[in-house]
């Protein structure tokens, strides 16, 4: 559901106008409790529009029709996407604490490692970042770093539109899985079964052990203790300073 929200929130909050498309966004926002359980009658009624109008917009944000909206609702609640536990709240001790526990692991990460997800970056035709709900954010901060460092990098903050963009990736492409927990990539989820099929160099970013996924991935960093997940987002932004840091002072060397 929290991927869906993400959506909805960036077509309102990139909106130029309030049309009834403006409109549909806000409704289903109001309504996102109920939308597992909506018709398509149903959602058009809530949102005072035509079931049409409403089909028209699932297609603009990305999905086939409201349905294939809807599946991804019940597809997120089932899935791994779902156990990407939230944010604990924490002492400002605890806080500090757990992320310099973090910080020391990224600064333990062999510079070789680096300079190896460096090298793949620099050297790839087309970067497609994959991550997951609230961890968007701190992706488009990667997103827009890379690009001021002359890297231009795909993420989207569609589900069903991230695992397409995997269909047509080439050898000389790449792709960044963000996965904090490593629950994204259980055995039977969708999505490892994409990522299996998929060409190019793939690099995952997570807190998990990194000996679980290195057949998968041609590099894993692990940059944090899985117990210290609620400050995972402050994390990343740490890891995507470093990377852009030897991004900028080493690609050359690549």
């Amino acid at each position: 559901m929290e991927q869906l929200i993400y959506t909805l929130l960036a077509y309102i909050n990139n909106s130029l106008d309030k049309d009834i498309n403006y409109s549909v966004a806000r409704s289903l926002l109001e309504n996102i409790h109920k939308i597992e359980g909506f018709s398509l009658e149903t959602a058009a009624e809530a949102c005072n529009v035509a079931p049409s109008t409403i089909n028209r917009f699932c297609k603009r944000i990305g999905f086939r029709n409201f349905s294939n909206l809807r599946n991804s609702v019940v597809f997120s609640n089932k899935s791994g996407a779902a156990y990407e536990k939230a944010d604990s709240i924490l002492s400002a001790a605890r806080f500090k604490e757990q992320l310099e526990e973090n910080v020391d692991m990224i600064n333990h990460i062999p510079n070789e490692q680096i300079k190896r997800v460096v090298k793949l970056i620099n050297e790839s035709r087309r970067i497609v970042i994959l991550s997951f709900e609230k961890y968007q954010i701190q992706t488009l901060e990667l997103q827009k770093k890379l690009l001021l460092a002359g890297k231009f990098c795909e993420c989207d903050t569609n589900l069903f539109k991230q695992m397409d963009a995997l269909d047509v990736l080439t050898e000389e492409d790449m792709i960044i899985t963000i996965s904090i927990q490593g629950h994204l990539l259980t055995e039977g989820f969708p999505f490892i079964e994409k990522i299996k099929m998929t060409n190019g160099k793939k690099l995952l970013i997570t807190f998990s052990s990194p000996h679980q996924h290195k057949e998968l991935f041609d590099e894993v960093l692990q940059c944090g203790k899985i117990e210290n997940s609620a400050v995972s987002s402050n994390t990343l932004l740490r890891l995507f300073d470093v990377l852009v840091y030897w991004f900028h002072h080493h690609s050359y060397e690549s």
